[in-house]
């Protein structure tokens, strides 16, 4: 069985957690201008929230360019969530001073 779940994790396929563990985290990066960080974090930890996600943790760190952060954040967010996490990073480019939201593994990135 472990070795069908490592088979499974390389493929980009989630298998479901058993019963009583923790839902899977999923890592977002948010690149935005240094400015407007406080702005994108508490926006971000108010929608997430309210669509029933759980923000794990975020981790600020300088970008290539001087003027911008790069956010990343770790959300805890069950397989039938997938698509309520989508959407909330989506909806975060809308945010004052976001330049892009990326979401998904090393393998599977995707730009917003």
């Amino acid at each position: 069985m472990r070795l069908f779940n490592l088979f499974l994790r390389r493929a980009g396929v989630q298998s479901v957690p058993a019963r009583g563990s923790k839902p899977a985290a999923s890592r977002l990066t948010v690149v935005c201008s240094r400015d407007h960080m406080a702005g994108v974090r508490r926006a971000l930890y108010k929608n997430f929230e309210s669509a029933g996600l759980k923000v794990g943790s975020v981790q600020v760190s300088a970008a290539a360019d001087p003027a911008l952060v790069s956010a990343c954040v770790t959300v805890s967010c069950a397989p039938e969530m997938r698509p309520v996490l989508m959407k909330q990073a989506r909806d975060l480019t809308s945010v004052t001073g976001v330049r892009h939201v990326r979401w998904g593994d090393h393998r599977h990135i995707v730009l917003n």
